[in-house]
């Protein structure tokens, strides 16, 4: 199968896991029969739901994304894509990072206020700890509704302001 999808990448700070707790909830609100990893996700499991730590063998952490069996079979067959109802799974990969990160000049801000993205348009940025976040969606968030409302829920599960609809 050819390479298929469209990433979008985020460095998260340490709040990552309980942003995921948040992101996995508006997924069963997208989907009441959503699967995760490719298995349904039970009734009330979402509330003692946790993000597995990666592997130590160094490879990204995966959560998978879908609306049920039937999209898990579209999904072997046509990778990240979208179906005749102009939907598709989608997945997040991430990256734990134990070290230190620093960045000289913060650019592109967007923040609940002018005058909060003024404050840190340029400033330098600084983090303990962090990790490196991919999110696969079917098509170009720009240019596709549906991969523009997963990564607006992601945006919205750490309390960030989402972009204007496509």
């Amino acid at each position: 199968m050819d390479l298929t999808g469209h990433s979008t990448d985020f460095v998260v700070d340490a709040s990552f896991p309980e942003g995921m707790r948040r992101f996995v909830r508006l997924g069963q609100q997208r989907w009441p029969g959503l699967f995760l990893y490719g298995e349904p996700l039970s009734p009330g499991v979402l509330a003692d739901w946790r993000l597995p730590e990666p592997e130590e063998d160094g490879l990204s952490g995966i959560v998978t994304f879908s609306s049920g069996q039937e999209m898990e079979d579209f999904w072997e067959e046509h990778g990240y894509a979208l179906d005749t109802e102009r939907q598709g799974p989608y997945a997040v990969f991430y990256r734990h990072h134990a070290q230190p990160l620093h960045a000289t000049a913060v650019s592109g801000v967007h923040a609940s206020s002018p005058e909060n993205e003024a404050a840190v348009e340029g400033t330098g940025l600084l983090l303990s700890e962090y990790y490196a976040v991919s999110i696969v969606t079917p098509e170009d968030p720009e240019t596709d509704p549906f991969s523009r409302s997963v990564v607006d829920d992601f945006l919205a599960s750490f309390g960030g302001p989402t972009a204007a609809p496509v």
